[in-house]
């Protein structure tokens, strides 16, 4: 059997799993689940013989209450890449032009590719904290029938579209699929239902549930039953919606948490920035993204797991003590190469087999990365 020309030439959405004391590499709250006795009794009174509610509809209408909606303008689903990907089947067909920032969520582009869209990426530059509304705009202009992807805070770099971002993206008559699965870290309020907007949240970030895999989107009434033609049934089991509806009942604890990662990221981005060898990127995220001396490895090998991109590095949030394991272990691999004999046998070892100085790394040197997705 022989997949089609267009997936053969892909590769496949992967992470490399490694161990380590302080997992700071994908942007999880440090903050388990804290009503887990009740959610296993609600769950436990659920008859698991019998499918779940085929709509939803408990989770649904628990999420309108919260946000101000109707349940006809919700859909929930595994995860919101589920959500995507159905969203993506029903607005992007052959040569659909997709607009988005780049770098970005790696899924956005497969899922337009599989769908036989062309992908129109925007350069970002990290360092504005702003994602670039006005080249996207531009490019808008010059096509027809467009959908825009937009993740703001944007993954990985931690910019955000300004405060009338959305506005003006509509205003092109694109369709815009804006993923706001960081959303709660800018503060930030859902835009108003619009036919040519979809809106998408996550129970996987600021709510602490990334393990259940709940998202759900938000949009007109007429845009959702169009999406609902293409998403899979029962794609939700009875323990995610039944913990999540419980997560929306008690909002108080993803607030208190929400604010202390707020608070952490501003603490952990001025100590990044008052060291000279490190350039960090402005971010209103549970994570931050620099360039730095220090590599990948560097972090591995004193139990700190981050991710790497190609060129640069992100970090997710933690606790007070992750953070400063983290600041430790960048203020001591981001220093420049001193000729002392400080340097331990397992750094001087990589060091002498990579060719370079070993940990603290030469002033000035840019290590080559490989790009996980």
């Amino acid at each position: 059997m022989t997949a089609r020309a267009t997936i053969a030439a892909m590769t496949a959405y992967t992470l490399e799993l490694r161990e380590a004391e302080h997992k700071l590499n994908q942007n999880e709250s440090p903050f388990d689940f804290p009503f887990k006795e009740e959610a296993l009794a609600r769950v436990a009174a659920r008859a698991w013989n019998r499918y779940p509610d085929f709509e939803s509809s408990t989770l649904r209408e628990t999420l309108a209450r919260a946000y101000g909606y109707t349940a006809d303008n919700i859909l929930v689903g595994n995860g919101s890449n589920e959500l995507l990907a159905a969203t993506v089947s029903t607005f992007v067909g052959p040569g659909t032009p997709v607009v988005f920032p780049k770098p970005t969520f790696a899924l956005y582009e497969k899922l337009v590719t599989v769908a036989g869209g062309l992908p129109v990426p925007i350069d970002i530059d990290p360092l504005a904290g702003l994602l670039p509304l006005d080249e996207m705009l531009n490019a808008l202009s010059t096509l027809r029938g467009a959908v825009v992807i937009v993740c703001s805070p944007n993954n990985p770099t931690g910019g955000v579209l300004p405060d009338d971002g959305i506005t003006q993206l509509l205003a092109t008559g694109a369709t815009v699929l804006f993923d706001r699965a960081y959303g709660d870290f800018a503060e930030d309020e859902l835009p108003p239902l619009h036919d040519g907007l979809v809106t998408f949240s996550t129970f996987s970030k600021a709510w602490g549930l990334a393990a259940l895999r709940v998202g759900w989107l938000a949009s007109t009434a007429a845009t959702c039953r169009e999406i609902r033609k293409v998403k899979l049934p029962y794609s939700l089991n009875v323990i995610s919606e039944t913990v999540a509806a419980l997560a929306l009942e008690n909002r108080a604890y993803r607030d208190t948490n929400v604010a202390f990662l707020i608070a952490e990221r501003e603490r952990v981005f001025a100590a990044m920035r008052a060291m000279k060898h490190v350039t960090a990127f402005p971010s209103r995220s549970n994570f931050i993204a620099f360039r730095s001396n220090a590599a990948f490895e560097d972090f591995l090998e004193r139990g700190i797991l981050i991710r790497k991109y190609a060129t640069f590095l992100r970090v997710s949030i933690g606790t007070r003590e992750e953070n400063d394991a983290f600041l430790a272990a960048l203020e001591e691999c981001g220093r420049p190469a001193r000729k002392s004999s400080g340097v331990s046998p397992g750094d001087q070892k990589r060091a002498e087999d990579s060719g370079r100085p070993g940990c603290p790394t030469a002033a000035g040197e840019t290590p080559a990365l490989q790009e996980t997705k």
